[in-house]
């Protein structure tokens, strides 16, 4: 957080980015198991996580459309095959975590879709929750710098959670946030 904000980061709002990452992730992959049940299938494949994001629920999101965007211009994101080429090349490199939220994905994955996910799926899922967090970081960055606060918090992170996500999407990021909170707030 601190590096893509240039801003110090409390524990609320560090708490508050992955709750969002997280209620996104569920989101996507019961939306994508949906669609593999439907047409019959015992594994997500990326064309059931295409279907779920061309639903109105994800269309709607300002989040996705940023992600496309970018990917249409070529300043941000990669093929699977190049990430999986990164990917390769780090792990050859020693000292890096290459995929951070794999067991975050297969996780999920199993929790609220009870559906094997493919190999290059898990890291293009990866890739996404890791888009998502960025995102999140940087209109939360902005929405701190706009109070001229040196810390982001997590009202800050809110803001950019209802920014970038709409509708129920938006609505269960916030709820997941603010369980989380109180979670933390009682010790838990």
């Amino acid at each position: 957080m601190q590096e893509r904000t240039r801003r110090k980061a409390d524990r609320a709002a560090c708490i508050a980015i992955a709750e969002a990452a997280q209620a996104l992730l569920v989101a996507l992959v019961s939306r994508a198991a949906e669609e593999a049940r439907r047409s019959g299938g015992a594994r997500i494949l990326p064309w059931h996580i295409g279907q779920a994001v061309q639903s109105a629920e994800f269309r709607s999101s300002p989040l996705f459309t940023r992600t496309t965007d970018r990917a249409a211009d070529g300043t941000s994101g990669r093929t699977v095959k190049e990430a999986r080429r990164a990917a390769r090349a780090a792990r050859l490199d020693g000292h890096v975590k290459v995929n951070p939220f794999r067991s975050l994905v297969r996780r999920t994955a199993r929790a609220h879709g009870n559906v094997a996910l493919t190999a290059p799926l898990v890291v293009a899922l990866s890739a996404l929750v890791l888009e998502a967090i960025n995102q999140v970081a940087d209109t939360a960055g902005e929405a701190a710098a706009k109070s001229d606060a040196t810390t982001v918090t997590a009202d800050h992170v809110r803001t950019a959670v209802t920014d970038l996500l709409a509708g129920d999407l938006q609505a269960r990021a916030l709820a997941a946030i603010d369980a989380a909170l109180v979670a933390d707030a009682a010790g838990e």
